[in-house]
C-alpha cells in the first residue's frame, strides 16, 4: 500500500472492472469476455516499448489468432439479453465455479502439495466467477433491481480477494508463463460457455453461424494462450523482475 505504483495498479484494476460492467450493460457476455483479451495486445505493445523486447513468432501467431477469433465473435455474437436463469441453475453454476476457485486452497489445507497449474486454474475459475457476477450486476442495474445489484457487488468483492490470493500464490509456486496462460484461458472461455445457460444469450440456429462463432471462440482461446505465455515471459525476463 505504501508503493505509489501498486496503488495506481489497484486503481486501474477497479477502473477495468467498472468499464467491463458498463460494457456488459450494452453488449452480451459472449462478446465482452473475448474482447477483454484484447488487453493482451496492449501488454505486448508496452513490453516492446518499455522493455525493448520484440515480439517473437509465438506472440505474432497469438496476435493473428486472437484478432481473427475476436472478429468472428463480433460478427456472430448473440444479442444482449437480460434474462436471468432460475435460482437453482445459478446455485449449481456458482457452486461449481466456487469449488473450482477453492480447490487449491482446500488441497493445501489438507497438507497436500499443490502444483502451480492447479493454483492457476483455481485463480482462473475465481476470475471467471467475477466476470459472471459483473454480468449479473449489469443486468440488475439495467432492470433497477437494487437488492440484486448490492448482492452482486458484495459477492464480487469476496471473489476478487480469492482470485488475487490464488494468483499471487500461483506466481510464487510456478513460472509466470504457465500461470498467466492458464488463468487467461479459463477466465475467457468459462464465462462464454455459461452465458447461454445463465443469461439466455442464445446462439443462432443457423448451423453455419453457430460453427463460425464456435470457431471464433476457439481461436480466441488459442490466441489468449499464446499471447499470455509470450507476455508473461517478457515480463519475467525483464530487468529487476
Amino acid at each position: 500500500m505504501r508503493r505509489p505504483l501498486w496503488r495506481i495498479a489497484a486503481g486501474l484494476d477497479v477502473l477495468g472492472w467498472v468499464l467491463r460492467t458498463a460494457a456488459l450493460m450494452v453488449a452480451p457476455l459472449t462478446l465482452v469476455a473475448p474482447g477483454m483479451a484484447v488487453g493482451l495486445l496492449i501488454l505486448l505493445g508496452l513490453s516492446a516499448v518499455v522493455l525493448g523486447e520484440r515480439a517473437g513468432p509465438q506472440a505474432l501467431t497469438g496476435v493473428a489468432t486472437l484478432g481473427a477469433g475476436v472478429l468472428l465473435v463480433v460478427i456472430h455474437a448473440p444479442e444482449r439479453s437480460v434474462s436471468v436463469a432460475s435460482p437453482g441453475t445459478w446455485a449449481v453454476c456458482v457452486f461449481a465455479l466456487a469449488c473450482g476457485a477453492s480447490l487449491a486452497f482446500i488441497a493445501r489445507a489438507n497438507g497436500r502439495d499443490v502444483d502451480a497449474r492447479l493454483i492457476a486454474m483455481s485463480a482462473g475459475f475465481a476470475w471467471a466467477l467475477n466476470a459472471v457476477l459483473a454480468k449479473l450486476l449489469a443486468d440488475a442495474i439495467s432492470e433497477g433491481r437494487t437488492m440484486l445489484a448490492a448482492g452482486a457487488v458484495a459477492a464480487t468483492v469476496a471473489v476478487t480477494v480469492t482470485a488475487y490470493l490464488a494468483k499471487t500464490s500461483a506466481l510464487q509456486s510456478g513460472p509466470a508463463t504457465v500461470v498467466e496462460s492458464v488463468i487467461a484461458v479459463v477466465n475467457t472461455m468459462v464465462p462464454v460457455a455459461l452465458a447461454p445457460l445463465l443469461f439466455g444469450e442464445t446462439w443462432s440456429t443457423d448451423p453455419q453461424h453457430t460453427l463460425t462463432l464456435a470457431t471464433g471462440i476457439l481461436l480466441v482461446g488459442i490466441g489468449v494462450w499464446a499471447l499470455s505465455r509470450s507476455s508473461a515471459r517478457l515480463l519475467a525476463d525483464a530487468p529487476g523482475a
